[in-house]
């Protein structure tokens, strides 16, 4: 990275700020006046130079409206803190010399823009997993076994699938894994009127989107207690593309289609379901903002690659989505649950006073702060998320309020 540091230029000098003014925003107390944005930044990143809140940047950036893709920056901008009345706000300054490649221009590479957050990071979650609705699940064609009965299948083997329709030699199609099914639960009974709902992630397959029992799966939902099943709420099925299979053979007298596998990374099992590929269609200029749905409920459901805690530039998913009003960018705080203790100072463990009532000696502690996530992925009812910040590990569970 590298800082300037000048005296301020009035706004005017510019001659192309757009005046908007922002809300109030506290200055990170080390910022600079002037930063050159350098190869490698992200604008998170670039943010934080500025601000003590990085997700407030959309509230005092103004970009040059003459210049094409007002929006982004590139390596070698020139960003100038000036303040318009007496409130901050940065302006990109792109008046470097252009280099000139007789007889034409060199045009900007839109590819060399700064990204918000690193997309390296973010990729995988980006192409290989995707949030499927229960009616997808019920359609979902799946592999039924492989050729010669192995156990698994790898590139070059043909596996038999099931329930696949209107596909023709030659297809291809995406082979994945179901993962975690997401869900809302009823904590209270009777369930129907429960005023607490716990969230939960637990594995699935396709023959028992309740349990990963489908005997008894389908035995308890029946007949035992039909009423907790018909209150819990999916939020989406996780799946994993673990590989790509070409349509081989079609039988119009069967509902088997032979695959053959043309590319994978892990063996495929039976049970794993055959999707359409996936397209892969992502903007890593988005801006980060302050996210807007407050809910008492929102919770981290998964963590990557983490059994006890996530942290900085580790990705969760989050329990709500697109049609809760999440959308790409939104920035939330992440809060670990409030605990509950004995007071051990005004009730030692032998005291007589709390044997009938031990929640006398009870006290809770207040949540606490864990750090901040940005939602880079939507579904409907799902966010895949990055964390941007913190000062402890993000657990499962915790709580995801405004930041």
């Amino acid at each position: 990275m590298m800082f300037k540091k000048q005296h301020l230029i009035p706004a005017l000098l510019f001659g192309f700020i757009t005046t908007v003014f922002a809300q109030d925003v506290e200055l990170n107390p080390a910022h600079p006046d002037t930063y050159v944005v350098q190869k490698g930044d992200t604008l998170w990143d670039i943010s934080a130079v500025f601000l003590q809140s990085p997700w407030l940047w959309p509230e005092i950036w103004h970009a040059n409206p003459q210049i094409e893709n007002p929006h982004l920056i590139y390596p070698g901008d020139q960003l100038n803190l000036v303040y318009i009345d007496g409130k901050p706000a940065i302006t990109v300054n792109r008046s470097h010399p252009t280099v000139k490649l007789s007889p034409s221009v060199r045009p900007i590479d839109h590819n060399q823009a700064i990204e918000t957050i690193p997309l390296s990071d973010i990729e995988p979650f980006l192409r290989k997993l995707r949030i499927l609705s229960q009616a997808d699940i019920d359609l979902a064609p799946y592999v039924i076994t492989s050729e010669e009965d192995r156990s698994v299948a790898v590139t070059g083997h043909n596996i038999y699938v099931r329930g696949l329709k209107n596909h023709r030699q030659g297809d291809r199609l995406a082979i994945v894994r179901p993962t975690v099914v997401y869900r809302e639960v009823p904590t209270d009974y009777p369930w129907e009127t429960s005023k607490t709902h716990e969230i939960e992630s637990v594995a699935w397959k396709k023959s028992s989107p309740h349990t990963t029992d489908a005997v008894m799966s389908r035995f308890w939902k029946k007949y035992i207690d039909r009423t907790y099943w018909e209150n819990v709420r999916i939020l989406g099925y996780e799946v994993a593309d673990t590989g790509v299979a070409e349509v081989l053979r079609v039988n119009p007298d069967s509902d088997v289609t032979t695959l053959k596998i043309v590319d994978v990374n892990t063996e495929v099992k039976q049970g794993d379901l055959i999707l359409p590929l996936d397209d892969f269609n992502f903007d890593p200029y988005f801006l980060p903002r302050a996210g807007t749905l407050e809910d008492d409920n929102i919770r981290i459901v998964a963590l990557n690659n983490a059994l006890f805690g996530s942290g900085r530039r580790q990705i969760v998913a989050i329990s709500k989505g697109a049609e809760n009003g999440v959308d790409v960018g939104d920035v939330f705080a992440v809060y670990s649950p409030e605990k509950v203790i004995r007071d051990e100072v005004m009730h030692p463990k032998n005291d007589l006073k709390t044997l009938f009532k031990p929640s006398k000696a009870h006290v809770t502690l207040p949540m606490e702060y864990s750090g901040h996530i940005m939602v880079f992925k939507t579904f409907d009812y799902i966010s895949y998320a990055i964390i941007t910040a913190g000062n402890r590990p993000v657990k499962m569970f915790d709580h995801v309020r405004l930041p």
